[in-house]
């Protein structure tokens, strides 16, 4: 799926609607048994946002995997780092058009991929629903 300028879109996951943003039902949201401690769930997402995977989403991003107790890694082609790692996350060096698979391992693991799947859609919501204006531009 395209489209939105924040930096993540699922295929599958984040769909839009009238402007509105919300996450598609999908079998892994719906009544999931939680995760074994062995078990992997993953998802694709694709970089949107013009500037990239930039700080501000990275930090958040970690911020509601670090509320987990699974294993949070986002991979970009051969690169894996731990996505409960701001610094690590800047690793990827995630421009627009960039995949991420975001692999979550662990007993809470349907829960950390749905709570960071809706930070996901949030945040997308806020850019493209500002609450305040944008500053003029200088010069």
């Amino acid at each position: 799926m395209t489209g939105g300028n924040f930096p993540f879109n699922a295929s599958g996951v984040v769909s839009k609607n009238d402007g509105a943003v919300e996450v598609a039902s999908s079998s892994l949201f719906q009544d999931s048994p939680p995760a074994m401690s062995g078990e992997t769930i993953e998802y694709k997402l694709i970089i949107s946002n013009p500037q990239g995977f930039h700080l501000r989403p990275m930090a958040a991003f970690a911020e509601v995997a670090n509320r987990f107790q699974s294993n949070v890694t986002v991979s970009k082609e051969d690169k894996h780092v731990n996505g409960k790692s701001p610094l690590e996350l800047m690793f990827l060096a995630a421009e627009q058009g960039s995949e991420l698979t975001v692999r979550v391992t662990g007993p809470d693991a349907a829960d950390a991929l749905k709570a960071l799947v809706n930070l996901m859609a949030t945040m997308t919501a806020e850019q493209e629903n500002p609450e305040e204006p944008p500053l003029p531009r200088k010069g």
